[in-house]
């Protein structure tokens, strides 16, 4: 016999993570919290982890005092075994976890409920990743990000790139969400910037060493099926100009091919050798991503999109020159 006190039962909402690696000079993360803290979600089933490399000791102050847990990140990179994403899942108590970096915002009072949806759904989902805003009133360089993700050369294999240029993907643009599912030979990169997961996950693949070495040990294990939320967006303010642009791919690119490369496993930038040529050599040619520009241009019109060809030209020769200096990178080319 049912009782009537078990059909008026409402369900316990889960508890979500939000973990945040930072080193900040400035107050900028307090946009993120603040977005989370108005959240239509119960804010006692919210959690707020940051893992510091060195942040203003003001910036922790005025973080503690929204609630968030710190945690020092000694080494201070954000990705790699041990690290401030890494650290930060296995402090979290939340059956979600989002990893949220310091300079996105989270648009909208129902985000975390609707970036949930798509698991309750569906069970398989592993994880969910939001769309990118476009704020109108961005600068442009930042403008142009926001269509294709942070690294225009990943564009060919980010889900963000794939969901501008992939025709076959053009659906995702007309649902709330869409499930899809990873290629085990060559995954979408993605993870960060707002992406959800079950933590139910991290033990299945040992750890958080990188984002996009995360997804290839799923889906090399099987789980397959992730959520892209049209109606959950991030306002992702990576960078203020031209010139930050520069300045941070030069960083990450030499990061990458120094520390990142060695700690990879399992993820494949060169899933096929013959393609991923003929990719850069368009890429460095320029001439082949300005008739892209006019039509994005015609599309959207919107001159951010002057933007694809130089910065594709610039992103793909940083990638070839960083990767000739390293061996690791080379080994993997070769």
């Amino acid at each position: 016999m049912i009782k009537k006190k078990d059909i008026n039962k409402k369900s316990v909402p889960p508890l979500v993570s939000f973990v945040t690696p930072m080193k900040e000079k400035d107050f900028r993360v307090m946009k993120l919290i603040k977005s989370i803290r108005a959240q239509n979600y119960p804010q006692d089933k919210v959690e707020i982890i940051i893992t510091d490399g060195g942040s203003n000791p003001k910036v922790i102050e005025a973080c503690k005092k929204e609630g968030a847990k710190i945690f020092h990140n000694l080494k201070g990179f954000a990705e790699g075994a041990g690290m401030g994403k890494d650290q930060g899942i296995w402090h979290s108590n939340g059956e979600y976890i989002v990893i949220a970096e310091s300079d996105i915002e989270l648009i909208g009072r129902e985000w975390i409920n609707n970036m949930l949806r798509p698991f309750t759904d569906n069970p398989e989902v592993f994880g969910v990743m939001p769309k990118l805003f476009v704020n109108p009133q961005d600068n442009k360089t930042n403008k142009y990000l926001s269509y294709v993700g942070v690294d225009p050369f990943a564009a060919y294999r980010s889900i963000e790139g794939q969901l501008e240029f992939d025709k076959k993907l053009s659906k995702v643009k007309r649902k709330p969400y869409t499930v899809l599912e990873l290629d085990k030979t060559k995954p979408y990169c993605m993870g960060s910037n707002g992406f959800m997961f079950k933590k139910e996950y991290i033990k299945k693949v040992g750890d958080y060493a990188q984002d996009v070495e995360f997804i290839a040990r799923l889906a090399k294990a099987g789980y397959i099926k992730f959520a892209v939320a049209q109606n959950a967006k991030i306002w992702h303010k990576n960078v203020k100009n031209l010139r930050d642009f520069v300045k941070k791919r030069v960083k990450w690119t030499k990061d990458y091919t120094t520390y990142y490369s060695t700690q990879k496993k399992d993820f494949n930038w060169i899933s096929n050798k013959r393609q991923f040529i003929f990719y850069v050599a368009k890429n460095i040619t320029f001439i082949y991503n300005i008739p892209i520009s006019i039509k994005k241009y015609s599309e959207y019109k919107d001159s951010a999109w002057i933007l694809h060809a130089p910065l594709m030209f610039f992103s793909t020769g940083l990638n070839i020159y960083y990767s000739l200096k390293s061996k690791s990178m080379m080994k993997q080319v070769l």
